[in-house]
Parts: structure tokens; sequence; C-alpha cells
């Protein structure tokens, strides 16, 4: 039984901007609130386990932002309707079961990062829209989630990241060292794109030995010289996109995301609170099924 780990505000904000605008009866918007019900109940169906969680970032990302203070610092404040949802996403999640992982500072990037690395003998599914959480795919033992049509799930690891990127997950983060993130407002080196990137990555090795020796590794002047006069930002850009392995204080070892049973009678009021009338049927069905004796 594997690991599942979802990295929670990809997945909310890509619900937000997918799902059509919903009210509830109080005039309350609740269209990520839908949209997320029925990615966990996917997850119920398709995708079990025994241990995961749902990581949030909480607060700045006290690191990056000390080396980048304006890392983030351009995407727009969350939009009110979204924000009045996310304590009823977060109830939520944990009636269906799922721990939530917060660390004041972190980033849910490193949370997951974290728990992968402690992993044990399971394997990882991590569920994300983020790039950077491809450089775990290094591990042979983890891999990338995707929810295709129904309740099936398709699993990814190096492959997906060098067709993506032209480049294995041990180079990802070199690569996105030299061409930037603006989602995250790290600025690349000037002049040098995806192709560019990949291409410098895939014949002269990883940055580390590229900028040991630039005159020697790279035959293009150009680019030597692009790189030369931007050591300091390809050094600072590898240590943001670095990701960090500090567990939450709370953690007392894989227990500390093993899931519980679903509370499938709270899950029905809240379906009901919020007119959530297609996923009523499904949501009593399961309630009826775990209401009934086990037979041996």
């Amino acid at each position: 039984m594997s690991i599942v780990l979802v990295d929670a505000y990809s997945q909310i904000f890509r619900m937000f901007y997918a799902v059509p605008m919903l009210n509830n009866p109080k005039g309350e918007p609740v269209n990520a609130l839908m949209g997320m019900e029925r990615l966990l109940l996917s997850l119920e169906k398709g995708l079990p386990s025994d241990f995961g969680a749902f990581a949030f970032d909480k607060g700045k990302a006290t690191r990056r932002c000390a080396l980048c203070p304006e890392y983030k610092a351009q995407r727009p404040p969350m939009p009110d309707a979204l924000r009045s949802q996310i304590p009823h996403i977060m109830e939520t999640i944990e009636a269906f079961g799922w721990p939530i992982l917060m660390q004041e500072g972190l980033e849910a990037d490193d949370l997951i990062a974290a728990v992968s690395r402690h992993r044990e003998e399971h394997d990882v599914n991590i569920i994300t829209g983020d790039k950077d959480i491809a450089q775990l795919t290094e591990d042979s033992h983890v891999h990338l989630a995707t929810c295709d049509k129904g309740d099936a799930w398709s699993f990814g690891g190096p492959e997906v990241v060098q067709a993506k990127f032209g480049v294995p997950p041990s180079l990802l983060g070199d690569y996105l060292a030299l061409v930037g993130d603006t989602s995250d407002n790290i600025t690349g080196v000037a002049g040098v794109g995806p192709k560019t990137a990949s291409k410098l990555l895939t014949e002269c090795g990883s940055l580390d030995d590229i900028l040991a020796d630039i005159g020697g590794k790279v035959s293009n002047a150009k680019l030597a010289a692009k790189l030369e006069a931007s050591r300091d930002l390809i050094q600072r850009n590898r240590k943001l996109v670095a990701l960090d392995s500090v567990l939450p204080e709370a953690w007392n070892g894989l227990e500390t995301i093993r899931r519980k049973a679903p509370d499938w009678n709270r899950l029905v009021a809240l379906a009901v609170e919020n007119a959530f009338n297609k996923l009523l049927p499904v949501l009593k069905k399961h309630r009826d099924e775990a209401a009934q004796p086990m037979l041996f």
C-alpha cells in the first residue's frame, strides 16, 4: 500500500478555476469545495492508501524569502470567494480521514519532500501541479499521480520528467535554476530558455560541473559569457528550487499520517448543508455500506 501525498493548494486553486461558480443555500461560494469533494471521492475509490496527507503552505517561505525577498511577491491575494471556502475544504479533508500537514514558514513542496524521504518501505504517489516536486522522482519509489477519466489514476516517474523538460529528475533543479520560474518570481539566466538549458545540461553535466569550469565545459562563447555573468544568480536559484527535508514539528513517524476511516455521516450532513445533490447518492451509499456488519 502506497503513501499518497497531495499538494493541497495546487488542487484547491485548480478546482476553484475549473468548477463554475456555485453557491450553497446560504449564498456562500462552494465551487472549490465541490471540486475537492469529487477529488476526495476519486481518491477513495481509485487510489486507496493506509498512509497519506494533504500538505498546505503556511505563511511565507522563510528560507526562500531570505534568499530572494521578491519570491512569489508578484502573486495576487487569494480571491475572497476562495478564501472563505478554505476552512470548509479542510473540514471536508479531515472528514474523509486525511491528516493535514502544515508548518509555519514551510511550503507544501518541502513537507512532501520530507515525508517522501522518510517513506520507509512504501512507495509514494504525489498529486500536484508544481514542477519542483518532480525532482523527487529520482527515487524510483516516488511517482507523480494523475487522475484520468473517471476514477482511474496513472503514475509517472523519470520518463515523464525527461519527456517534459529534456533532463532527468537529477538535473531538474539545475534546469529550473537556469530558466527560472515566473510563477514563483524566480528570474532565470537572460537568453537561456528551456531548449538551451536542457541541451547544456545533457551535453555538459550538472551545474556544479559547469560552474567549476565554464570555459572548458561550454564551447559556445556567448553562452559561456552569460553563465559567467550570472554565476551568483544561478547559485541562488539552485538554492531556491531545492526541496527541504524538514519534517513538521509534530512528526512521529509514519503513524503521523495514518489515514482514518471517513466519517460518512458527517460527509452526508455537509453535502446536504451545501446542496451537493449530485454527490449525495454516492456519499449515502458509502455511509450505508460502512454501517453494514462485517461477515466472517
